[in-house]
């Protein structure tokens, strides 16, 4: 008895193992959010973009700071003197070691640095939002592609389905030819509908692959691998009012506040560029050591000198350019048209975000109307593919009732599945569009 429950666990574990093996690795949308968070190129770029404002940053911190310098040198220097008496000649060697310190700083008297500064903090937020839309953008295509291969799942299991019927429809046909009771008209009809499903199930095949081979490209996840229907975040019974759509739309959307920023940026810009007219104050501090040691020689006298020398000094200075060949002005001039650019954006991005409100919100409402009559439009479908069958196998209708009601069939069991699907995306969109995505699928 225990030899047999033994026997039949192992079947029940190599049989999960062996279904395990055929299904490859099982991701759901969250899995996938995951992974492309974390390892997406395109992500990637846009963090580095964030770690180089915040580095930006501290260069023009760096700039507010003064600058210590330390110097050093060593110098020797050999001299002979030639006198008029012969074979009195003197040398001297000198040698110079010097040591010191020097703290300089120079700013603009209008404080263009800490404007540059402050425009530092801007652009990192700004890439901050640049991030956050990235990924949102991201995720999106990757949930698009995710419900991409559901559907041509489900539409691959239909076109299955329907092949297995027109098989078996084409089957009976032959029958009853062979009795007498259809023409061969009849089976020429459903052989050629039953190689027609057969085209229809490649394509369906070709289209499935390629969806999966899309996703591939765009998570790095494992070739062999199946997907999951995610449900946290279906909100059933989805409520939402258009005009709170588009103004949450309007308040969240990091599109928007980027450009936002863009446009902070650009006015301290302009403010940055005017410093130049301004001018610029150096206060200099040096603190120098110096060890002089020289020896003197002839044949007639020797001596040595040792001497230290410690400088100290302070030094400031004001300088102002006075012509510039129109350099400062074309500067002022291309901040100026960066920030008519910024207006501009900001403008052309909102109505393209009102827009995107708008086309969300009717897919949402189309595809949430159409649910109900497509499910009652396939009830129907099937009940007369029924009826045309059991018509068809008394005689009471030909092949080509047989075709009509399985294409109506067919296609009703179609666009259902595809409106169940864009009902789903509808409300991720819906959730992109007000800025709320990344909380809901990270």
């Amino acid at each position: 008895m225990n030899n047999k429950l033994y026997l039949l666990v192992g079947i029940v574990i190599l049989s999960l193992l062996s279904v395990n093996l055929y299904a490859g690795t099982v991701y759901s949308l969250y899995d996938l959010c995951k992974i492309a968070d974390k390892n997406a190129r395109a992500i990637k770029i846009a963090e580095d973009d964030l770690y180089i404002s915040e580095q930006e940053k501290k260069r023009a911190l760096a700039v507010l700071m003064p600058r210590l310098t330390a110097f050093g040198s060593k110098n020797r220097a050999f001299t002979e003197y030639e006198n008029q008496v012969p074979d009195r000649k003197m040398n001297s060697i000198k040698d110079t070691k010097t040591f010191g310190l020097q703290l300089d700083q120079s700013f603009t008297l209008n404080g263009k640095e800490l404007v540059a500064l402050n425009a530092t903090k801007d652009q990192i937020k700004k890439s901050e939002y640049d991030l956050e839309s990235t990924k949102s953008n991201y995720l999106f295509e990757v949930a698009t592609i995710y419900y991409q291969i559901l559907s041509a799942k489900k539409n691959l299991d239909i076109s299955k389905a329907d092949v297995k019927r027109l098989e078996k429809h084409k089957n009976s046909v032959n029958e009853k030819l062979k009795v007498g009771t259809v023409t061969k008209t009849a089976l020429f009809r459903a052989e050629a509908e039953h190689s027609k499903s057969k085209t229809n199930l490649l394509i369906a095949q070709n289209n499935f692959k390629l969806a999966k081979a899309s996703l591939k490209n765009l998570v790095d996840i494992d070739e062999d691998f199946s997907l999951i229907e995610d449900q946290f975040f279906y909100l059933k019974g989805f409520e939402l009012s258009y005009e709170n759509l588009i103004k949450e739309a309007i308040e969240n959307r990091p599109e928007l506040k980027s450009i936002t920023k863009t446009q902070e940026i650009a006015e301290k810009t302009i403010r940055y560029e005017r410093g130049s007219y301004w001018p610029t104050v150096s206060v200099k501090g040096t603190y120098g050591d110096s060890e002089i040691i020289s020896d003197h020689d002839s044949r007639f006298k020797f001596f040595d000198s040792e001497t230290n020398v410690i400088e100290k000094s302070v030094e400031a200075s004001l300088s102002f350019t006075i012509f510039d060949g129109g350099l400062r002005k074309a500067q002022i001039n291309q901040a100026i048209a960066k920030k008519r650019q910024a207006d501009a954006a900001l403008i052309d991005t909102k109505n393209r975000i009102i827009l995107e409100s708008k086309k969300a919100w009717f897919d949402f409402e189309t595809a949430q109307s159409a649910i109900e009559t497509l499910k009652d439009e396939l009830k129907s479908a099937k009940e007369n593919f029924n009826a045309v069958s059991m018509q068809f196998e008394y005689g009471l209708s030909d092949s080509v009732d047989m075709m009509d009601a399985d294409t109506l069939f067919v296609s009703a069991q179609r666009r259902l599945a595809e409106a169940e699907f864009s009902y789903e995306l509808s409300i991720l969109d819906i959730i992109r569009i007000k800025g709320k995505l990344l909380e809901l699928l990270l």
